[in-house]
């Protein structure tokens, strides 16, 4: 087939598959057993912005984020009622032309602490700034922690003494990287002690909590700066004690992935649920680990919603399981759209729902916070016509509907094949395939053998530790089924994941092809110096987002399977391309209009 018309077949049928609800991601089959709707949304101030929300004791909600009035920026701290209702706002500038508020907690007085940033202009640092305020909304005091970064605090603790804990990250500049900390204040904004934590070149902190035995739990991200080599990339957990000083520490290390937690709570059991987000496969997926006491992974889920991203920023308990809060990106061929997502797993991780709820065009999502009544509250940054403004969204307490009846039909790893260094490790993904299409993560629950251990070994969660150089294979087993990964394990000198030195190609950005047909693809290595291009297609390691939509066999095929819209990668070495790919349902066989009524008539006359 002619690639000549791809672009024409790609924007005449994504409009089609937009109008019957075709495209991947846009309805969303899955073991959905409860249903939220949305009870009220307001907007709050005018070229404003959303980022935090708390409820208080009174029943109502505490929300944060930022105003700008007339050429200044505000911290903007909104006192609400159960409706939304305003009852009192400020908005705080602290001698600074760009403030910001991010979280904040209810005090044990009733008043309330609030944590964001300042920055004059001309200024390169926006260091913390801390504001008190009583339960009026009248400000008691305020603070500056003065540091040379751009402060971002995630979470703050009143401490049975009543002092503060906030816990953050500082962005420095002109190097790109963080600097985690903790800081511990008195009830008068007094600086007690001021700690850094320094594993890396970039360390970051996203959430604290009190620990089940004493202490604090905070969890994060390592890594290398932005500017530097390195494949070192892992989640972080920390416990400290009352000083703030390193009781232990664990580093869940995956090469090349951005591995980073981004929320913490405590489970029923006295453990841990860490919720985080990483790389797999070049694509967003997100994470929940359960630990124990002591930080020992005990279980591991993934869940990722097709070619669609989901980030969360919040990890909450509900009467179910658990809740993770955040937004859900979707792009397609003519635009792309955001959404306050809420994703329910029950004790085990197991998904229970994914519940999507729109209004005008979002800009942004904040940290959303569930509600006494078992629902949620989003806050987040909105577009109407040109203006931004602070909107919040009451979405009600699940309501049970009827699941959905359905039984396994296989099981399968998201790849054909994992490469790895030699003494790395990396994750993978096995998914159950049930017999309405859906699709859910089996990473901890099945049974993994590996074919060599000395070249390669597999622990519980699926995640795979290369030995030697050699190729090899692991499987998985569940319920009766398996499923083969092969798996190729390189020296640890070994050039194959730098990107190469000149560029690789597609021979096209995009693609169309009827579903059961096949298309030949090329792709080529060049030289920048000479143009010169070379055919590499054989070599080359071809994914899909939706294999089961379309995907490359080894000689470099692309073969539509079913109707729809997905991405292809193709990667050779370290470098990587892709292509958007559209596959179309079959013609329907033309149909002698003549001859029909010829026969219509005949029919007619017989009855009469």
């Amino acid at each position: 087939m002619s690639r000549k018309y791809s672009r024409l077949w790609i924007a005449c049928f994504a409009g089609l598959l937009l109008m019957f609800g075709l495209m991947p991601g846009l309805s969303h089959a899955s073991a959905d057993s409860v249903q939220s709707a949305v009870e009220w949304s307001r907007d709050y101030g005018s070229r404003s912005t959303g980022e935090g929300v708390i409820t208080t004791s009174d029943g109502g909600y505490l929300a944060v984020g930022g105003v700008y009035e007339s050429y200044e920026k505000a911290a903007y701290i909104l006192k609400l009622d159960a409706e939304g209702e305003v009852e009192w706002e400020q908005k705080l500038k602290y001698n600074a032309t760009n403030n910001m508020a991010y979280t904040a907690i209810e005090t044990k007085d009733g008043g309330y602490l609030v944590a964001g940033s300042t920055n004059a202009d001309g200024e390169p640092v926006s260091p913390l700034y801390i504001m008190r305020l009583d339960s009026s909304g009248k400000v008691l005091w305020e603070k500056v922690q003065e540091d040379y970064m751009h402060s971002s605090p995630k979470a703050i603790i009143e401490t049975d003494d009543g002092d503060f804990l906030v816990a953050g990250s500082g962005l420095i500049s002109w190097v790109i990287y963080e600097k985690a900390y903790i800081f511990k204040i008195d009830k008068n904004g007094n600086t007690l002690w001021y700690n850094k934590y320094n594993y890396t070149d970039s360390v970051a902190f996203n959430d604290l909590i009190p620990a089940n035995d004493g202490g604090y739990i905070a969890v994060g991200s390592v890594g290398r700066a932005e500017y530097e080599p390195g494949d070192l990339d892992a989640m972080l957990m920390v416990k400290i004690d009352d000083q703030g000083k390193e009781v232990w520490s664990k580093q869940f290390k995956e090469p090349d992935s951005a591995w980073t937690a981004f929320s913490v709570t405590a489970s029923g059991d006295g453990g841990y649920v860490i919720g985080s987000g990483k790389r797999v496969n070049r694509n967003h997926v997100n994470v929940l680990t359960k630990t124990d006491l002591n930080g020992q992974v005990q279980w591991e889920k993934t869940y990722r919603d097709g070619t669609n991203s989901e980030y969360f920023k919040r990890l909450v308990r509900t009467k179910d399981g658990y809740a993770m809060l955040g937004e859900h990106f979707s792009r397609n061929s003519l635009d792309y759209k955001r959404q306050y997502d809420v994703l329910s797993v029950d004790r085990n991780g197991e998904l229970i729902s994914r519940e999507l709820f729109k209004g005008p065009p979002i800009y942004s999502v904040g940290s959303a916070a569930v509600t006494p009544d078992g629902g949620f509250i989003f806050p987040g940054t909105i577009k109407r016509g040109d203006v931004t403004k602070f909107q919040l969204m009451k979405l009600s307490h699940s309501v049970n509907i009827p699941p959905v009846e359905r039984t396994l039909t296989g099981i399968s790893f998201t790849e054909k094949d994992k490469k790895l260094k030699a003494g790395t490790n990396v994750s993978t993904v096995l998914q159950a395939v049930y017999s309405d299409g859906t699709r859910s993560d089996l990473s901890s629950t099945a049974d993994y053998v590996s074919a060599d251990s000395a070249i390669v070994e597999i622990d519980a969660l699926g995640r795979i530790t290369g030995h030697e150089p050699g190729n090899s294979y692991v499987e998985a087993t569940y319920e009766g089924f398996t499923a083969r990964l092969n798996v190729t394990v390189f020296p640890e000198d070994t050039d194959e994941f730098d990107p190469v030195s000149g560029y690789i190609k597609l021979d096209s950005y995009e693609y169309s092809l009827v579903e059961g047909s096949m298309l030949d693809l090329k792709v080529l290595l060049g030289n920048y110096n000479n143009q010169n291009e070379i055919d590499i297609t054989r070599q080359t390691t071809f994914i899909s987002d939706h294999p089961d939509i379309a995907g490359v066999d080894e000689e470099g095929n692309l073969i539509g399977h079913k109707r729809g819209i997905t991405k292809i990668y193709a990667q050779y070495k370290g470098s990587i391309i892709s292509a958007n790919v559209l596959v179309v349902r079959a013609s329907v066989p033309e149909v002698d209009l003549q001859s029909d009524s010829d026969e219509s008539a005949k029919g007619a006359i017989v009855e009469e």
